[in-house]
């Protein structure tokens, strides 16, 4: 009997000392990352509207527009001054005003990638690359992983302590470092998804400001 419990108590002390597994490719990191943002697995049924205001560089008008997504259907909405529409799988019906079918999917694609990031990393057909590098940017170090789409290649910056997703950036010529570069302020808590509320936009090749999207609130659909 003594025996037994000295050998439980060396069997707690062993698992409470070994170290957590760190992530080696970019794909355990980017699993990571949506058990951070994502731990209950909510993003694929999330029924939910977006009300989001964008700051503009000057000479530009500020917008405030609401978007929302039925994800286990294929859903998604648009509501903006004298324009709604609504897109269901590729379908796509105008309740108001006037949009071309071709903009109104890539305004589906846009917001549904970038709201729901870093889920919408494994939809199928994504290739994360195995190798992580590190970089420094803002003077933070991340653990940046890529992914190369066909038209452009993406980046993605995570704290290497909670996995958070702080940044990313995507290239439409990369060999020009030509594209853009977006960061992540602050978080929304909805149903336990943790999803950044400030996305600040700026070009990779200047310094020029290109506006910031601000998430003012999320209301769950009945």
């Amino acid at each position: 009997m003594r025996f037994l419990t000295y050998l439980v108590f060396c069997m707690l002390v062993f698992s409470c000392s070994s170290p957590e597994r760190r992530p080696t490719t970019g794909k355990e990191w980017i699993q990571q990352s949506i058990t951070y943002h994502d731990p209950l697995g909510r993003w694929a049924n999330l029924r939910a509207s977006f009300q989001v205001q964008d700051s503009l560089p000057p000479g530009r008008d500020s917008r405030t527009y609401v978007f929302s997504l039925d994800n286990g259907k294929s859903h998604f909405s648009y509501r903006f001054r004298d324009l709604e529409f609504e897109v269901l799988a590729d379908s796509v019906r105008i309740i108001k005003g006037e949009v071309e079918k071709e903009r109104a999917l890539r305004l589906r694609n846009y917001y549904s990638y970038l709201w729901g990031l870093p889920m919408k990393l494994m939809d199928p057909g994504t290739a994360i690359e195995d190798s992580v590098r590190e970089e420094t940017l803002s003077g933070k170090t991340y653990q940046v992983v890529r992914v190369p789409y066909e038209k452009d290649i993406w980046y993605f910056y995570l704290n290497p302590e909670n996995y958070r997703m702080e940044a990313y950036k995507f290239y439409q010529d990369e060999a020009a470092g030509k594209g853009e570069i977006i960061y992540l302020e602050g978080e929304y808590d909805f149903k336990g998804m943790k999803i950044p509320m400030n996305r600040t936009w700026y070009r990779t090749e200047t310094p020029e400001f290109l506006g910031t999207d601000m998430l003012k609130s999320i209301q769950g659909i009945d």
